[in-house]
């Protein structure tokens, strides 16, 4: 004698009802895994977008604002200042290499700065690239090393400065600063 059940569970028998499970816990993991990160990366990406047009608008309202304060400061040059040198480029050759620390010195000394270490990089003194890197340790008035480095753009064969850092010295003697400057050998 077979019961007939009055149920709706009774038209999906179990096996059904498993598979059906399983395809609804398929399309959601695809979803979570899928779609939402690329949904939330897009809603990131217009974010940024917004940000960035907003301040093209900012740049757009204040370019006119910029430009005429660039024509007032061009017509307007401190006093004292006077051109910078820019001597035409030259090379260290082998016989300045020994007299290059006196030279530095003696710069320093004249202004009012103590070099308490030149040293140089022996992969620069080796290596065939035309260049000289030197390690300055300088003690001294941070006004005292703008006018040294202004002596240094004087020398014909000075690169460029590629590091300088300035830190305050314990007690009275004032700044501790270090810089790498790379000069053109032959």
């Amino acid at each position: 004698m077979k019961v007939r059940r009055q149920s709706l569970l009774a038209l999906f028998p179990e096996r059904r009802m498993f598979f059906a499970v399983v395809c609804f816990g398929g399309l959601l993991g695809f979803y979570l895994l899928s779609i939402l990160p690329h949904q939330q990366a897009a809603d990131q990406i217009t974010d940024q977008i917004d940000a960035l047009k907003t301040q093209i608008d900012e740049q757009r309202l204040l370019g006119p604002i910029y430009h005429r304060f660039t024509e007032l400061l061009v017509d307007t040059q401190p006093e004292g200042l006077g051109d910078l040198p820019f001597p035409s480029p030259d090379r260290l050759k082998p016989e300045q290499v020994a007299g290059i620390e006196a030279l530095f010195r003696q710069l320093a000394e004249q202004k009012r700065l103590n070099i308490r270490r030149i040293g140089s990089d022996l992969n620069s003194m080796i290596s065939e690239t035309g260049e000289l890197k030197l390690t300055l340790e300088i003690i001294g008035a941070f006004n005292d090393l703008r006018e040294f480095m202004l002596k240094l753009a004087e020398l014909p064969y000075l690169n460029h400065i590629d590091r300088i850092e300035v830190r305050r010295e314990p007690g009275d003697q004032g700044l501790h600063m270090e810089m790498d400057i790379w000069l053109a050998r032959q």
